[in-house]
């Protein structure tokens, strides 16, 4: 309960911050493109996802719909993941303990930064070095390597800090 309580004010904070505005409605212009209608549960998943500091579970997502003044079915929830992650939109990553979760799909050669306490996400870039390596693999292994996911698990700053 105090998990969602917490989500729910950061949604209503970063949604005003004007990179997830652009990012949402790039979103809504991609979903139309692509024939889909952008259905008001359609838009409260887009903004949960866009509005939490850390990826969200599918379970999340729902639980923080409830906060909302339409809660979304699971179905809905699930659904629209589906729709977004085909599109492209958003990929999954794994959190601590080996749950996965949505976020945003980014651009370029990125990586992430998980904190194990709190789950905050930070994006950093890619190291090119990488390459040298997965060169190697191919060559060692046969494999045509289409790309790779790397993330990075320990604890943030702010979590230092409170010990």
């Amino acid at each position: 309960m105090k998990l969602r309580m917490i989500i729910t004010i950061n949604i209503r904070v970063r949604m005003n911050s004007s990179v997830n505005q652009e990012i949402y409605h790039h979103w809504k212009e991609i979903l139309h493109q692509q024939g889909y209608r952008v259905t008001r549960p359609r838009q409260l998943v887009m903004e949960i996802i866009l509005s939490s500091q850390t990826a969200l579970t599918p379970q999340e997502i729902f639980e923080i719909s409830l906060d909302a003044e339409q809660s979304l079915g699971i179905a809905s929830v699930y659904r629209t993941i589906e729709m977004l992650e085909e599109l492209a939109l958003i990929q999954q990553v794994h959190k601590p303990g080996g749950c996965r979760a949505i976020w945003p799909a980014l651009e370029g050669h990125k990586h992430y930064l998980v904190c194990e306490d709190c789950g905050r996400i930070e994006v950093i870039p890619g190291n090119e070095a990488i390459g040298d390596y997965i060169n190697t693999v191919e060559t060692h292994t046969g494999y045509q390597i289409e790309g790779h996911w790397l993330q990075l698990f320990g604890c943030c700053q702010k979590c230092l800090q409170r010990g």
